[in-house]
């Protein structure tokens, strides 16, 4: 009898491991799916060449007129770019599955609402690294130039501060997607959601406790450390936090649509 108890609880963590690949392994496929039908159309493209165009364009614009290796306002700039291009990638990741009705053939699959979401997540968030990846040159031609001597630590720390402060763009737009069939409408509705969330200390600058409460939610103020060379957990935290807070609503838009 013990001899059989120890057997039991000895498969049990292997049963839980092997349950855990097949549920990411899904996952990965569904992102997988997703990447594929983003580069195989004109949307990745034109999305990418929109943002190195215009990160080049402030990267080169700072170099070569502002003489300085400080590229804080760069990446103050290429965040701005993101929440104005992110949206294009994300306005058909739920929408157009809805439009062409293959969103109900995708959820009553043996796939959970969670692996759809996190699925079309992790294939947007793909064309986010791809996008950073190509303007790696920045930290590249900054520490060529000026001869080794550059700090490139406030460069990879903005670099982090874009893959968090992404996340948190991606997963509004996946939120907003699910809500509507619309592409468009999608568009606008995460675009209008991340602009409000950057500029919301604009109206309330100074000491109050509004002030105080808008700074704790903007994504300005959250992002603006890691320009900086600084990585504050709290800062860490709340770009999770914000993530999974949207993942979990647009979850829960798809789990609604099963008692309709």
């Amino acid at each position: 009898m013990a001899q059989a108890t120890k057997a039991l609880v000895a498969v049990k963590p292997k049963e839980t491991f092997a349950r855990i690949g097949e549920w990411l392994a899904v996952t990965l496929a569904v992102a997988l799916r997703e990447v594929r039908s983003l580069f195989s159309s004109w949307v990745a493209y034109v999305t990418l060449a929109f943002f190195e165009i215009w990160a080049g364009f402030f990267f080169f614009a700072i170099a070569r007129i502002g003489q300085t290796s400080d590229m804080r306002y760069l990446f103050w700039n290429v965040a701005v770019i993101l929440f104005i291009v992110l949206p294009m990638v994300t306005m058909r990741l739920l929408a157009e599955e809805r439009r062409l009705g293959t969103l109900e053939l995708l959820l009553t699959s043996p796939v959970t609402d969670w692996q759809v979401v996190l699925g079309k997540f992790l294939g947007a968030y793909y064309w986010l690294v791809i996008a950073l990846g190509l303007t790696l040159y920045v930290p590249y031609l900054v520490y060529r130039f000026s001869g080794g001597t550059v700090d490139l630590g406030p460069y990879w720390t903005a670099y982090i501060g874009l893959l968090l402060f992404g996340a948190a763009a991606i997963s509004v737009g996946v939120f907003w997607s699910a809500l509507t069939d619309n592409q468009i409408i999608s568009a606008f509705a995460t675009f209008g959601t991340l602009l409000l969330a950057y500029v919301i200390t604009w109206p309330t600058e100074g000491t109050g406790t509004l002030a105080e409460i808008c700074r704790k939610v903007s994504l300005y103020y959250r992002y603006q450390d890691f320009t900086a060379g600084l990585i504050q957990s709290k800062d860490v935290i709340f770009f999770l936090l914000l993530t999974f807070a949207f993942l979990y609503l647009a979850v829960q838009v798809l789990g609604s649509r099963k008692w309709r």
